[in-house]
């Protein structure tokens, strides 16, 4: 009589066999889910390193500020002229997408750059003028308004357009706002008399 045997090692390899192609084909998976997430990171990572470091390098400073009044006996500033500069480190700077607010006690307005012919400051205007640019980074006629370290530029408002004629003991604020970059506020207050002068310094202020 013949014995019948009961094996089932090959039913077991085959399940182990199963067990771990499932198991690679989990960690494949796992592994391209991270591959993945870790390049989506690491473009986001750059992206904010990038714009971390224009709005540090991006800086503008204020190097004088002078009222000018049409008389000499005028009681009433009637245009800021603000000098700038970039601030030591800083890479180049469009200030065409500039955006400056001045203010006193009772006004506050939002003035951005006259970009057409015409020279005059308007109401809502602010005019560019070249004070030194060696590299020729900035050119006004053909509608460039870069600066760079060592660019000095001028910026020109009509204080009576602006509604902020200041007279004597005034208090004004000015605001410049790049495109990227820290904004940079000036508080000050005219002198307590203008005297004969025409071109009075608000900042610094004379000793």
């Amino acid at each position: 009589m013949s014995e019948i045997f009961n094996n089932n090692r090959a039913q077991v390899g085959i399940g182990t066999l199963i067990i771990f192609i499932a198991m690679v084909l989990v960690a494949a998976v796992a592994a391209a889910v991270l591959l993945q997430t870790s390049g989506v990171l690491q473009q986001k990572a750059q992206e904010t390193g990038m714009e971390s470091i224009t709005e540090v390098s991006s800086n503008l400073m204020i190097d004088t500020i002078i009222g000018t009044r049409e008389t000499s006996t005028a009681m009433n500033l009637t245009t800021y002229n603000i000098t700038l500069r970039a601030a030591p480190g800083s890479g180049r700077i469009d200030l065409g997408q500039l955006v400056l607010t001045a203010d006193d006690k009772d006004t506050s307005t939002s003035l951005t750059l006259n970009k057409s012919a015409s020279a005059v400051p308007s109401s809502l205007l602010f005019t560019l003028t070249e004070v030194r640019d060696e590299d020729d980074s900035f050119n006004k006629d053909l509608g460039i308004y870069v600066i760079n370290s060592g660019d000095l530029v001028r910026i020109s408002i009509n204080a009576t357009a602006v509604n902020i004629p200041s007279a004597p003991r005034s208090d004004l604020t000015f605001t410049l706002t790049p495109e990227a970059g820290t904004a940079v506020r000036h508080d000050l207050t005219t002198p307590n008399s203008y005297g004969i002068k025409t071109v009075v310094r608000l900042y610094p202020i004379e000793a």
